[in-house]
């Protein structure tokens, strides 16, 4: 007998289950944002001393350039790359 109760319940949460995947009471699907794509341009120069890195650093930001990476290069002087969106 509890068998058969518990079949008979599993099958009545089933069935409401379906009834309601099939009407308006389900969860609404999300739906995806558009998303627009960002493009940079990039600018790099190489400096030698600690006043060429200050002098080209200060005039690209103030040309609206966001630095993004610095390097050491291994042979002395120093590498920098900064960007900014592209229209």
């Amino acid at each position: 007998m509890r068998q058969i109760l518990l079949g008979l319940g599993v099958s009545a949460v089933f069935a409401a289950g379906c009834v309601a995947g099939a009407t308006s009471l389900a969860v609404p699907k999300a739906k995806a944002a558009h998303v627009e794509e960002q493009r940079w341009a990039y600018f790099c120069f190489d400096a030698q001393n600690t006043e060429d890195v200050h002098f080209k650093a200060n005039a690209a930001g103030a040309r609206g350039w966001e630095m993004v990476s610095g390097i050491a290069n291994p042979g002395g002087g120093s590498s920098w790359c900064f960007r900014q969106p592209r229209p």
